[in-house]
C-alpha cells in the first residue's frame, strides 16, 4: 500500500497528539499522587501512642464529655494489601481525654469492615462477602455512657450507598455520606483512580430515602458539618481540596467555594467552639499505597488546621508533618 505525503503527515500529527495527551495525563496523575512533594518533619509538642489501639485507627470523634470514639481494624477495600491487614478485627474504642493514661477501652466489635464514626448515633462500615463483592451498610448505634458501650439500633442499606467512605449524622436516622468511588470492584476502582475520573459523590439519607446531593469529586472522603449545621465540608483526596457547601432547608447542598490544601486529604474534624477544621492527610499518597501493600514500608502523616473555613479568607496551618520516620504512618484524622 502506498501512502501519500499528506497521509503520512496526518498520521504523525495524530501520533504526536496522542503522545501529548498521554504525557499530560501522566503528569497530572503524578502531581495528584504528590510524587515530587518533599515532606518537612515538625511536631507541635510531645507525641505519644494511645495504649490499646493496636490495629490502626481510621477515625476519631470527640464528644462534649471529653470522650472520643476511635474506629480501628480497618481492612481497606479495592486495594492490593499486605496479608497482615486480613488479620485485623474491626472494633470501636472509647478514649477519655481527661484520663489519657488509662488508654483506649474497647466499646464494641463489628461484623465486617469498620470505616468511620459520627456522633451521636452513626457508625459506617462495609461488609465483604466470600466472592469479593461488597455490601455497604451504615450501622446506627446508641451510646450508653453508664456501660461505656455502643448498643446497636439499626442497619441501613440503600442502592446509593455503594462505596461509603465517611458519614456525618444530621439526626437519629439521617446523615450525609460520601461515596469515594463510583465503581465497586478492586480493578475498576484502580482504573477510576488512574484515569482521574470525577465520578465520586455525596448522598443524603433520611428514613429510607436517599438522593445524590453533590457530585464531580475524584475521591470524596471526609465529610462534616459546621457547629450550627448550616455548612457541609467535603474533602476530595485526589484534588487536595475541601469543598464548602451551604446546606439548604431540603438538605440539598449549594456549592460555595473550594479550599486548596495541596495534599491528599482524609477525615475532617470540626471544632465545636471555633468552627475550625482539623484534617488528617497523606502528604505522599503514593507512599501510602506502597505501605498498604507492604506494612513495613514507611509513609508520611500530616495534620492541617483551617481557620474561618466558611469565609472567603481561610487561614491554613500545618500543625504536624512527618515523613514516616517517627512511626506515625498514614494519618487519617487530627484533633485537639
Amino acid at each position: 500500500m502506498t501512502y501519500y505525503p499528506a497521509t503520512r503527515m496526518f498520521r504523525k500529527v495524530v501520533l504526536v497528539l496522542v503522545v501529548a495527551v498521554v504525557l499530560s495525563h501522566v503528569g497530572k496523575f503524578l502531581t495528584a499522587m504528590r510524587v515530587f512533594q518533599h515532606v518537612y518533619n515538625h511536631v507541635p509538642g510531645t507525641c505519644g501512642f494511645v495504649e490499646g489501639v493496636e490495629q490502626g485507627s481510621e477515625d476519631i470523634v470527640l464528644i462534649s464529655s471529653g470522650q472520643a470514639f476511635i474506629s480501628s481494624g480497618l481492612v481497606p477495600q479495592g486495594l492490593v494489601l499486605d496479608p497482615v491487614y486480613f488479620s485485623f478485627v474491626p472494633k470501636v474504642f472509647v478514649f477519655d481525654y481527661r484520663n489519657p493514661s488509662n488508654g483506649a477501652k474497647k466499646s464494641t466489635s463489628c461484623q465486617g469492615v469498620l470505616r468511620k464514626t459520627s456522633y451521636p448515633t452513626v457508625s459506617a462500615y462495609s461488609k465483604t462477602h466470600a466472592k469479593g463483592h461488597s455490601e455497604d451498610r451504615v450501622e446506627i448505634f446508641r451510646f450508653d455512657a453508664n456501660s461505656n458501650s455502643l448498643i446497636h439500633v439499626k442497619s441501613v442499606t440503600h442502592s446509593l450507598l455503594y462505596s461509603v467512605n465517611d458519614v456525618v449524622a444530621t439526626g437519629q436516622e439521617s446523615f450525609y455520606a460520601t461515596n469515594d468511588k463510583y465503581s465497586t470492584g478492586m480493578y475498576s476502582k484502580m482504573t477510576e483512580t488512574w484515569l482521574l475520573l470525577s465520578w465520586s459523590n455525596v448522598v443524603y439519607y433520611n428514613k429510607g430515602g436517599a438522593t445524590i446531593v453533590a457530585g464531580g469529586f475524584k475521591c470524596a472522603n471526609g465529610v462534616n458539618l459546621s457547629p450550627d449545621g448550616n455548612v457541609v465540608y467535603v474533602a476530595d483526596s485526589i484534588k487536595g481540596v475541601v469543598t464548602v457547601f451551604h446546606r439548604q432547608r431540603d438538605n440539598t447542598l449549594r456549592r460555595s467555594h473550594d479550599i486548596s490544601l495541596h495534599t491528599s486529604l482524609d477525615n475532617i474534624c470540626v471544632d465545636a467552639t471555633s468552627g475550625d477544621l482539623w484534617i488528617g492527610a497523606h502528604p505522599k499518597p503514593i507512599e501510602f499505597a506502597e505501605h498498604l501493600k507492604n506494612a513495613s514500608h514507611p509513609c508520611g502523616s500530616q495534620v492541617l488546621r483551617v481557620k474561618n473555613p466558611a469565609g472567603e479568607a481561610a487561614r491554613i496551618t500545618e500543625v504536624y508533618s512527618d515523613d514516616g520516620r517517627s512511626g506515625l504512618w498514614g494519618s487519617n484524622i487530627g484533633w485537639t
